[in-house]
């Protein structure tokens, strides 16, 4: 374990010595919820800032930064060692199986619709209060508006392929 690493989970979680295998699984787990929320929170915000500044007609430091920020991020992670490997969950009864299908579906969901009333709410009536514009609604009857969102809601909803249904194979042939 580097210096660095040993740091972090000393400041952390307030560890003397160095962690177990499974304290350091359970603190990367955290910190990768925390960074999913962070990343979250930037994407909400820099969305924010664009409708701002499409409301004001004028391009501000916070939305070019962002956007340069979360390109660097994601080009960052695709290069680098940072990606995570593919996860699998392998599941060997049909009840936990459909479950997890099922947890993961509504999770799934919970952030749609999230991001579903976020996103018109914040180009309809957050950015044009904060910019002191009147609010204009006419965008949101036309069908080429929603189109982004229905293509997002497929792709939120369909099955989750990391959950693995393994059968067990019985050997009947024992002589």
């Amino acid at each position: 374990m580097n210096k660095k690493d040993k740091w972090i989970y000393q400041n952390f979680a307030g560890l003397i010595g160095i962690p177990d295998e499974y304290q350091r699984h359970e603190i990367d787990k955290l910190m990768a919820k925390i960074a999913i929320i962070a990343l979250y929170t930037l994407l909400a915000l820099v969305y924010l800032s664009i409708f701002l500044d499409i409301e004001r007609a004028f391009l501000s430091p916070f939305t070019i930064g962002g956007v340069l920020l979360i390109i660097i991020l994601f080009c960052r992670v695709s290069m680098n060692q940072f990606s995570a490997d593919p996860v699998e969950i392998e599941v060997h009864d049909q009840y936990t199986y459909h479950q997890l299908l099922k947890e993961t579906r509504n999770k799934r969901i919970i952030f749609l619709v999230i991001a579903l009333i976020y996103m018109p709410v914040t180009a309809t009536i957050v950015a044009p209060i904060l910019a002191g514009n009147p609010l204009n609604f006419s965008y949101l009857f036309n069908i080429s508006t929603y189109l982004p969102f229905l293509i997002w809601a497929i792709f939120t909803v369909s099955k989750d392929s990391r959950v693995k249904l393994i059968k067990k194979e019985e050997d009947a042939d024992i002589d």
